[in-house]
């Protein structure tokens, strides 16, 4: 199964507030230059093991974090790495997605099509998926 050209990746992991605002953090003291692990743990607060454990879902999201002789660092800018941290599920109403989704930009389009996979009328999602049990022609 190939990804789709622009497909972003997304980290199976349920992030709250709180993780979010800790892994920004450690993206931005990355982005300062070469720290230590122990300079990690102490800037950010963590412990060891959610240190590996952040440091294994950023890069699964997608952000470039370098590693040499103890020494960790951000290997793209700031703002990249921003751009594919995972956020919290804002919980959306029906409503609320279909105000967002008449927006402009990549990020209104990304919402149109998911609301028009929830709006969809059954008979389309029933032949989607019968043609997806039934494979490519």
């Amino acid at each position: 199964m190939s990804k789709r050209v622009g497909a972003r990746r997304r980290p199976a992991a349920q992030i709250t507030l709180a993780r979010a605002a800790r892994l920004r953090r450690m993206v931005v003291f990355l982005a300062e230059g070469p720290q230590s692990r122990d300079a990690i743990l102490k800037a950010v607060g963590l412990g060891l093991r959610t240190f590996y454990r952040e440091l294994g879902l950023l890069r699964r999201a997608g952000v470039r974090i370098r590693q040499r002789d103890g020494r960790y660092w951000l290997g793209q800018s700031t703002a990249a790495a921003e751009a594919v941290l995972p956020v919290p599920d804002p919980q959306l109403s029906l409503a609320e997605l279909m105000e967002l989704a008449r927006g402009e930009g990549p990020a209104a389009r990304r919402l149109a099509g998911l609301l028009t996979a929830v709006t969809a009328p059954l008979e389309i999602v029933g032949k989607a998926r019968a043609k997806k049990k039934k494979g490519p022609s």
